[in-house]
């Protein structure tokens, strides 16, 4: 048995996977729905990532008052 992960772009699609899955198929293990407009996708796949992100790094203070940018330096790979 093999477990796949795809994403279904239209409803038809989707239909044609609900089929199968009646006939004993396939199984759906786990149907997570999207907002239909990528633009609220992202933006909540964004504010979801920052949070987290905030979430981790909160207690992280880093001074960086005096710090130079060697590029040089920083492409020497020797």
């Amino acid at each position: 048995m093999e477990t796949v992960v795809i994403q279904v772009n239209n409803h038809t699609a989707f239909s044609l996977l609900e089929n199968l899955e009646a006939l004993n198929v396939i199984k759906v293990l786990r149907n997570i729905t999207h907002p239909r407009s990528e633009k609220v996708k992202e933006h909540v796949d964004r504010a979801a990532r920052l949070s987290e992100i905030q979430a981790i790094t909160k207690d992280i203070h880093v001074d960086l008052t005096n710090f130079k940018f060697n590029r040089d330096e920083a492409n020497n790979y020797d």
